[in-house]
């Protein structure tokens, strides 16, 4: 995990996952110092080359922490949470990601499910970004603050929350749809709110799991927004 703010997140949030912490030589991090050493973890000095040699050419931050990963809720778990975490305005809200593969939008995707008060993030093992260094520095720091969940089928994962009949799936679309602004006037009180992919939107048999499908109307003349960006838009109305 490179970079001095996912690495102060990780040692603020999950201390005990740090195996080795690495500084190049000539840098000084001193947050991640007195965090370390508050957390009894010892730094280690590196050269440069030997830190762009473990994150590759260009990527080295100048600290990185090398972790055991992150916990990965099971689905059952995540939807069943006694004491989950609450939007602004008291809803329960996971974000599903259906075929998201550009870290970068996977990572700030959880960035913003973190700030608006979601109470997890879902995405397929299969077709879609995994958690890399590169989504992990994108949620600056939210992957180890916001629940994380990868599941089998999507499909079937979202059939399972439904048959409970507290949660509503919601899928986002382009150019169809009800306009997300009127459900976030009453949203439900458990929303599992699932983005599609950057090119394709949502796959046939999650959108049939749908109890709704809403659409972010715009002025321009673009027709959509980037994922990410939509995320954004999307928690804030219902949240």
């Amino acid at each position: 995990m490179p970079g001095e703010r996912a690495v102060v997140e990780l040692l603020t949030g999950a201390p005990g996952r740090v195996r080795r912490l690495l500084v190049e030589d000539g840098r000084e991090f001193p947050a991640i110092t007195a965090l370390a050493e508050a957390a009894g973890i010892t730094t280690e000095l590196v050269e440069r080359d030997h830190h762009e040699a473990l994150v590759g050419p260009g990527l080295a931050r100048g600290v990185l922490a090398i972790a055991d990963p992150p916990r990965i809720w099971d689905f059952d778990d995540l939807i069943e949470r006694p004491d989950p975490p609450l939007t602004r305005r008291g809803h329960q809200l996971v974000l599903v990601c259906d075929g998201i593969v550009d870290p970068h939008n996977l990572g700030a995707v959880i960035r913003s499910a973190e700030f608006f008060g979601a109470s997890g993030v879902v995405w397929a093992r299969d077709r879609s970004a995994p958690l890399s260094p590169s989504a992990v520095r994108a949620s600056a720091g939210a992957s180890e603050r916001v629940a994380l969940c990868q599941v089998t089928n999507l499909a079937r994962a979202l059939e399972q929350a439904k048959q409970g009949g507290q949660w509503w799936v919601i899928g986002t679309v382009v150019g169809e749809g009800t306009p997300l602004r009127e459900l976030g006037q009453d949203p439900p009180g458990q929303m599992l709110l699932v983005l599609g992919s950057e090119q394709r939107g949502l796959r046939r048999l999650t959108r049939e799991r749908c109890d709704f499908l809403v659409t972010i109307d715009g002025a321009g003349s673009l027709g959509s927004l980037n994922v990410s960006a939509a995320a954004a838009v999307a928690l804030a109305l219902l949240g």
